[in-house]
């Protein structure tokens, strides 16, 4: 099967971070491999705690990674880094590992609004991690943040786009939870695209939903190790994250 390489936080509840990462993963087909970068006590009423996992321990993650993962990894999933030393450690094995497939979902804060990086973790990973980056999957307050433009609530998602590229992933998908309106539209937009695409669906009653993000940059990373391309992978973690939310719902 295709391995997908998760390297997120975890979640006590299960309903986000590495444990839905891993449940959507294998759902697709895929094998999975883990590196676990914090552990956080949380649940869907509250955000009690959060323990950054010692940059040498995430390091021996990601070298027992290395020596299980005899045929390569195919897709690479990233998700909460607490602190700079995580990003540090991150980046480094996947330089060295020439890992492509890397989709970067920017967590800043947990839904109940709780950091889960730290300014100077986020500020690095918009140097290091975003130009290793196949995909970045912001929400619309993390696009704003990544754009580093103080007239980002007034740009359109194009524009929002476009800034974001300008750091090195080959596309960015901006996700529409956040946004008003009875749709729910997630826009991505590649390099040398014109238009981008909208991926639209009739906002869902019952949210806020957790882990959302987690499940959804998961799909893609399954996706592309299926071997779809980046429309295709969307479309599909998409439909599977609907699926989903509507069973759970």
């Amino acid at each position: 099967m295709p391995t997908v390489l998760i390297v997120a936080g975890s979640d006590s509840s299960c309903g986000a971070g590495i444990s839905a990462d891993l449940e959507t993963v294998r759902s697709r087909g895929c094998d999975a491999l883990l590196a676990i970068t914090s552990v956080t006590a949380q649940n869907d009423e509250s955000f009690l705690a959060s323990h950054p996992v010692p940059s040498i321990i995430l390091r021996s993650q990601l070298e027992a990674v290395r020596q299980q993962a005899v045929d390569g990894i195919d897709s690479v999933k990233v998700g909460m880094l607490p602190n700079e030393e995580s990003v540090e450690v991150l980046c480094d094995f996947l330089e060295a590992e020439s890992c492509g497939n890397v989709i970067v979902d920017p967590v800043r804060s947990s839904s109940s609004g709780a950091p889960l990086a730290s300014e100077a973790a986020f500020s690095l990973m918009m140097k290091r991690l975003l130009p290793l980056a196949s995909i970045v999957t912001p929400n619309l307050p993390e696009a704003r943040l990544l754009s580093e433009d103080a007239r980002s609530e007034e740009m359109s998602l194009r524009e929002l786009s476009e800034k974001i590229l300008a750091r090195g992933s080959d596309y960015v998908l901006i996700k529409g939870g956040h946004a008003e309106g009875e749709d729910c539209i997630d826009y991505l937009y590649g390099k040398g695209d014109s238009e981008g695409r909208e991926f639209r669906h009739p906002r869902l009653a019952g949210g806020p939903f957790r882990g959302t993000g987690c499940r959804l940059s998961s799909g893609l990373a399954a996706g592309l190790a299926l071997g779809d391309d980046v429309p295709q992978a969307m479309q599909n973690a998409r439909t599977d994250l609907q699926d989903y939310l509507r069973a759970s719902r």
